[in-house]
């Protein structure tokens, strides 16, 4: 009896992590494009795939950190802003559209600067693979990865000219997955991906057409996006995909699946729970009041109670749980289980007959003035901004964001308001700008009239403290030299002129 107390007290805690509040669901992706290399021909693709996967995975409730044609240097710096958002997040997505190859069973990616001249190159030139895994490994319970990075590469080409001792593959090496992570390839390891003829690589386009199907999971989008792959391409290329995902993952998930899902999870716990009242009421009874708290939470989320049955689903909620759990099988009637919560809270005659179209939807993309306002806000909390929020974006928001990016080292662009801003904003726990980083410098007095310097208003300063201004009226306004025979007295004159309060010796 102990042991199954205790496994339902387990299944309880994983019930309630499962079930926790869609809105709490936190999804990041890091978005990085390469097309317009230095040291190698342009791909005529990546920058556009680049921008249309940022853009579909924005409607789909992602924060999305995002770079097209990237230096090391910069390519560094998004990793870093992703690691960042990355905290507390509950999905990781990364996204890559370039130059990579491998070297002895690693994988680099290939900045547009990089050149790969020696075997040492790599390290200072590439970026490898493992740098962003390792990122949302540590932080993301569920990490998706996408390469659509297998192109034929002159980089390596030529490194493997130049480098007998490396041993260098055609494409992209399989990665180990670690658990809860899929990594997609382009084309199968070892093999080269085609870049098409369109605006967007054969892959990504197949990619962006099936990604947002509603109640697809993962794993039924690259069925889809393999079939297309291998029908545009005449079988020369098959996406391939790495996985040890531990639950199902939707882009777009179905709300009556997720409901329905949800209400076997809710019987089969009851049932349990009810089994083993018997000898351990006391101790039940306080976790079945947690369970129906749980239910109560659920159905607000939701905007309805579980349904009753297949006729009256639960209105679609715009940020329903990613990751659905397997169902477990009830030993009792899913509808008997449902009866005491349906009593509680039943829904009105008119809320029960409102049609599917009336649900929620999914929240507008934020305009580029809420995000300029935004990001004055989030200056402003960094001492960075001083000017009026919501005032639109002009010289004083960008000399802010330029402030912010010597203080963090960051690159991020101070002439729009972007979204990805925002986001490595709110994520910054270093330090806060000083007011001499992000003030601008007065412009220097122009050297004109010195009339005003020579001639200073009138006041009444003491006369002890007075300094003699005789060498400073000269240097102001040069006057001419009087002649040596009364040189003295016309000196006393022309001061005394200039200054009469001061005490002068009377003239004799």
């Amino acid at each position: 009896m102990r042991k199954a107390l205790v496994a339902s007290c387990l299944g309880l805690a994983a019930l309630v992590a499962t079930l926790a509040p869609a809105a709490a669901d936190k999804r990041v992706a890091l978005i990085i494009g390469n097309s317009t290399y230095q040291h190698a021909p342009t791909l005529a693709n990546p920058g556009n795939d680049a921008g249309d996967m940022a853009a579909k995975l924005r409607t789909l409730g992602f924060e999305v950190v995002d770079g097209i044609d990237l230096r090391k240097r910069d390519m560094e710096k998004r990793i870093r802003a992703f690691a960042d958002l990355l905290a507390g997040a509950d999905v990781g997505l990364f996204y890559y559209a370039g130059h990579g190859l491998q070297v002895d069973g690693r994988n680099f990616l290939a900045p547009i600067d990089a050149e790969l001249r020696s075997e040492s190159d790599l390290d200072f030139e590439a970026v490898e693979l493992d740098l962003v895994l390792k990122q949302m490994v540590r932080n993301a319970p569920t990490s998706i990865v996408f390469l659509d990075a297998c192109r034929d590469n002159p980089l390596a080409a030529k490194l493997a000219t130049v480098s007998r001792s490396i041993d260098i593959g055609r494409g992209l090496a399989r990665v180990e997955t670690p658990a809860s992570m899929m990594v997609v390839y382009a084309t199968e390891p070892g093999k080269v991906a085609l870049d098409g003829s369109g605006r967007n690589s054969p892959f990504t386009a197949a990619l962006l057409r099936h990604i947002a199907t509603e109640g697809a999971s993962i794993s039924d989008v690259m069925i889809d996006v393999r079939n297309d792959v291998l029908k545009e391409t005449g079988g020369q290329q098959r996406p391939f995909e790495s996985a040890s995902l531990t639950g199902k993952f939707y882009f777009k998930p179905r709300a009556e699946t997720a409901a329905a899902s949800t209400a076997d999870e809710f019987a089969a716990l009851r049932a349990e729970i009810a089994r083993l009242q018997a000898n351990q009421d006391k101790l039940l009874k306080s976790q079945e009041e947690q369970l129906e708290r749980l239910q109560a939470k659920l159905a607000d989320e939701a905007g309805t109670e579980p349904p009753p049955g297949p006729a009256a689903p639960a209105a679609p909620s715009p940020s329903a749980s990613s990751v659905t759990p397997q169902a477990t099988t009830a030993s009792t009637p899913a509808a008997e289980t449902k009866t005491a919560a349906v009593e509680s809270k039943t829904p009105s005659a008119e809320s029960a007959a409102a049609p599917a179209q009336n649900a929620a939807p999914l929240p507008d993309t934020p305009t580029r003035d809420q995000i300029a306002a935004d990001m004055q806000n989030e200056l402003k909390r960094l001492g960075c901004y001083f000017g009026k929020v919501g005032n639109g974006w002009g010289p004083k928001s960008r000399l802010a964001v330029e402030g912010f990016n010597r203080i963090s080292e960051l690159d991020l662009p101070p002439e729009e308001p972007e979204a990805a801003s925002l986001q490595a904003l709110k994520g910054w726990n270093g330090p806060n700008c000083e007011v001499a980083a992000v003030t601008p410098k007065a412009a220097p007095a122009p050297a004109v009239a010195p009339k005003k310097q020579a001639a200073p208003k009138k006041s009444s300063p003491s006369k002890a403290s007075r300094p003699a201004p005789a060498p400073r009226a000269q240097a102001a306004k040069p006057r001419p030299r009087p002649s040596t025979s009364d040189s003295g007295s016309a000196e006393i004159n022309e001061l005394q002129r200039m200054f009469p309060e001061a005490a002068w010796p009377k003239k004799r």
